[in-house]
């Protein structure tokens, strides 16, 4: 039997530091003239990284490549790679530490995904991204169009609902973190007593929206479920968005929290008026608004639907640049039939009969809205009370003393009065506010005879007496914005020789004076 011949050392780079050398020690071949590496008896390899090999030899790397070391290149894109022995060498196989080797593959991102994937390939491409929680509850989803990428999480919990929620129930908000694997959080819009509204971006549908996120709470749940009733119903009647009532789009429960979706609209009445510096808006503006939040009114009024929280808050604005609004928040809305709750609507805008504990209808709403048209016209509240007693104080103050015969009535009059006589109380600022002392003509100055009236009957002590949506369509006051519009629109057929604006009358003159003023505010 012939000596094992050493095969000549290969040198595969002439640098200093590239000149350590890949020694092979084979067994005689069994063919004389055979250069094969197939059957070798033992080995000893000592490599670089393959990336350095490749780039440093002037050799044909595949010339060298048997396919175990083919495996090295195959999971090159791992930090770790195995390289099993050329056989009959030890079977015992040995873990290469790669130092740094880079991926021939760009690595998947969400951006370059085509939408939906499945919960099976977002496991699969994104765990990384996806909590413990999440990787377990993401499986429920059939269809995956946004996840939060790239953001820290969470470490969930046993403790509050997982450790998605505060001590009060309301869901924690990050931005860009993602809801029902569809809706990308983009900002917090405003926080209550039920729970939170968010700006988010629909992966789906691709636009924005705004997102109610109710409370983890049983009362609440159940408050967000007659919500949606209502809402249901009011699209139902109203599906081509005629009556100025804010459109639902969906809802669903995330995270045991009642989610619903609304279209996304600008400002409410309350920036609006802060943005005039509470200076209070021109007559025609105040008008186009107005006419639009009564035929909201008219809508719910016709079908038995109290609102229970209208204020300038809760009516907003379609565009910045316009006067369109829609009516929103019908969290507090019932059914006349199905009225449950004492206390409802806010207190500045919070109806006598609400006050004194009598028996409340849809009139509560033309209440508030008389409240709303005054301070659109002042740019404050009219009835500014620091508490509930405060409250009928300062409406006493402007409107007199109530009827007797409510007062015989209301469960909550001992509250308030002792023998029908008002409780005078000293508020914060030292101040007692007596009834009668206050003239609503003097809070509403230089106003119209007609706007003055209608705030007039929408401030009714007495419910049945306060004028109604349909009746405060048809008032004076609401229709001669049309009178005034066929006036400009007779000005635009004559010449200015043909008309004298002396002899039209004094209302459709001092209507006019607001027309410049007003016409790049309202559209």
């Amino acid at each position: 039997m012939q000596k094992p011949t050493k095969i000549p050392t290969i040198s595969l780079s002439n640098s200093p530091e590239s000149q350590k050398k890949l020694k092979l020690v084979f067994q005689t071949p069994k063919h004389k003239h055979t250069s094969s590496l197939i059957t070798p008896k033992a080995s000893n390899i000592k490599c670089k990284p393959l990336t350095t090999l490749v780039s440093q030899s002037k050799l044909s790397i595949s010339k060298l490549m048997s396919p175990s070391v083919a495996c090295l290149k195959l999971n090159s894109k791992h930090k770790h790679a195995f390289s099993e022995h050329i056989p009959g060498s030890n079977k015992n196989s040995k873990l290469i530490k790669e130092k740094q080797i880079s991926s021939p593959e760009k690595k998947p991102t969400w951006k370059n995904m085509l939408l939906p994937i499945t919960s099976e390939t977002a496991l699969q491409l994104f765990s990384s991204s996806l909590n413990l929680h999440e990787q377990t509850e993401i499986i429920s989803y059939t269809e995956i169009y946004y996840i939060a990428y790239g953001i820290p999480k969470l470490k969930p919990t046993l403790q509050n609902n997982f450790i998605f929620d505060d001590d009060k129930g309301d869901y924690k908000i990050f931005i860009s973190d993602q809801i029902a694997y569809r809706y990308e959080i983009k900002s917090l819009m405003g926080r209550g007593s039920f729970g939170q509204v968010v700006k988010a971006y629909d992966h789906k549908e691709k636009k924005e929206i705004a997102l109610k996120i109710i409370k983890n709470r049983p009362r609440f749940y159940q408050q967000a479920l007659e919500e949606i009733e209502i809402l249901k119903y009011i699209k139902d009647k109203d599906p081509n968005e005629v009556y100025c009532v804010v459109h639902l789009l969906g809802s669903f429960v995330f995270r045991n929290h009642m989610c619903i979706m609304f279209e996304m609209l600008s400002i409410d009445l309350y920036q609006y008026i802060k943005l005039n510096k509470f200076q209070g808006l021109p007559l025609p503006t105040i008008k186009k608004l107005a006419r639009q939040i009564l035929q909201a009114l008219r809508l719910i009024d016709r079908y038995k639907i109290i609102h229970c929280d209208l204020k300038p808050e809760n009516i907003l604005l379609k565009s910045i640049t316009g006067t369109a609004l829609k009516v929103i928040d019908f969290g507090s809305a019932c059914f006349y039939e199905k009225r449950m709750y004492t206390y409802i609507q806010s207190r500045f805008y919070r109806s006598p009969e609400v006050i004194l504990g009598l028996s409340y209808t849809t009139s509560i709403d033309m209440w508030s809205f008389g409240c709303i048209l005054s301070e659109l016209y002042t740019g404050r509240p009219i009835f500014p009370g620091e508490n509930e007693s405060d409250q009928l104080l300062c409406i006493m103050e402007v409107l007199g003393l109530p009827p007797e015969y409510l007062l015989d009535k209301g469960t909550r009059v001992k509250l308030f009065f002792d023998d029908n006589k008002p409780k005078i109380v000293q508020n914060s600022k030292g101040k007692k506010r007596y009834p009668g002392t206050k003239n609503l003509r003097d809070i509403l100055f230089e106003c119209d005879d007609g706007f003055y009236d209608l705030v007039e009957q929408c401030l009714e002590w007495d419910h049945n007496k306060r004028i109604t949506p349909d009746e405060a369509l048809l008032h004076d006051w609401m229709l001669e914005e049309d009178q005034m519009q066929k006036v400009k629109k007779n000005i635009h057929q004559r010449t200015c020789s043909d008309v004298n604006l002396l002899n039209f009358p004094k209302r459709f003159d001092k209507l006019g004076s607001f027309i410049e003023e007003t016409s790049n505010i309202a559209s």
